[in-house]
């Protein structure tokens, strides 16, 4: 293989990574990555492991539930096939993701691409946010709509980096201040995205890179450390009064005071907007239970792909316009259950289980 040859899989890597970024569109961006992970299934002619295979399968499983019930609830073709791509899309991924590891066999290369990159978006998204941001009058959530909401991509990046520095084997910025300015340009940016989304994923992704997250005594250790700092943190978030129109960080504040609430608030007057549009995620995940109440059929399949859940009222939760009913939630358990019942969702936490089991067996150390 020529050495042109050798960094296109690079480049499809990166595209890749842009377009999940850029195009925000699933209907539009997943048959874009289908075709490359399918380019780069072509190039290892379709080669896995059993293992990987059988992983895989619990995820065309979870399809097939949303398939079946979908026929036997009847819905619309237009919403089935939007509901059949966004279910389709984390396969797509992780094909894709797993063929181009393949073809490129450099995790240094994989590594620092995914840096360079989460750095790139860090620098725009600082600079993005100081010229326009009016900061006498931002709230987080203002900087939020203004600036970009999240960015997953940076968090890989700061997580690659901490790993680094703990295990040097693993480092692929060899000069210290290169590594210093990195990690603070992505922190920076982090900071400035106000996501509670990125807060936990972030936690979640260095405790695990780190290897804290086994059930060993290092890892108890630790997940107790990380347990008794939430505890402080709430307890002295619920004795102080926050303004949701506050400044940034008070509003922020705000918002991460109330997260918990926003799981699940059965009694929610629709007519109290403050209150709702507060607690929107666990209003939502009210409607769709509801409407899963109405048979018993429903909470073992599900309602299947293209079916709707009813807010009971119009509401202004899209760009086009009011929308009554919805095809997605932000809680994603419960749109799974909601569309795949608790067959889908079982099968999802085997998969879950089944990643998680993966970190306890013997691998081939890295060249």
């Amino acid at each position: 293989m020529t050495p042109i040859a050798k960094k296109i899989p690079i480049l499809l890597l990166a595209i890749s990574f842009i377009i999940q970024r850029e195009i925000t569109s699933v209907e539009i961006n997943t048959p874009i990555l289908a075709l490359i992970a399918w380019g780069f299934i072509v190039l290892n002619k379709g080669k896995i492991i059993k293992k990987d295979l059988e992983l895989l399968s619990l995820l065309v499983a979870i399809i097939g539930v949303g398939v079946v019930s979908a026929v036997f609830n009847e819905q619309s073709a237009y919403n089935f096939f939007r509901d059949l791509v966004y279910f389709t899309k984390p396969l797509i991924l992780i094909l894709l993701g797993y063929f181009a590891a393949k073809s490129i066999n450099n995790w240094r290369v994989i590594f620092k691409l995914i840096i360079n990159l989460g750095v790139l978006y860090a620098t725009y998204h600082i600079f993005h946010t100081i010229i326009y941001t009016d900061f006498e009058n931002a709230t987080a959530s203002t900087i939020r709509r203004a600036n970009g909401l999240s960015n997953v991509i940076e968090i890989f990046a700061i997580a690659l980096i901490i790993l680094g520095k703990k295990t040097p084997s693993l480092s692929v910025l060899t000069k210290k201040r290169i590594e210093f300015l990195f990690l603070t340009l992505l922190l920076v940016s982090f900071v400035l995205y106000f996501s509670r989304t990125l807060i936990v994923g972030l936690v979640f992704l260095i405790l695990g890179v780190l290897n804290y997250l086994k059930l060993n005594k290092k890892g108890i250790k630790y997940c107790a450390i990380l347990l008794f700092l939430v505890v402080g943190l709430y307890a002295h978030l619920y004795n102080t009064e926050y303004n949701r129109t506050g400044s940034a960080i008070e509003s922020f504040l705000y918002k991460l005071k109330i997260a918990p609430s926003e799981i699940f608030s059965p009694k929610l007057d629709i007519n109290n907007k403050k209150e709702l549009w507060d607690h929107w995620r666990a209003y939502e995940a009210f409607c769709a239970l509801e409407d899963l109440d109405k048979s018993t059929i429903n909470y073992v399949s599900g309602k299947g792909f293209g079916s709707l859940v009813d807010l009971k009222f119009d509401a202004p939760v899209s760009n086009e316009g009011l929308l009554r009913y919805i095809p997605i939630l932000h809680n994603g358990y419960v749109l799974l259950l909601y569309k795949t019942g608790v067959l889908g969702l079982l099968l999802y936490l085997v998969f879950l289980f089944y990643l998680y089991y993966q970190a306890y067996q013997k691998t081939k150390a890295y060249k």
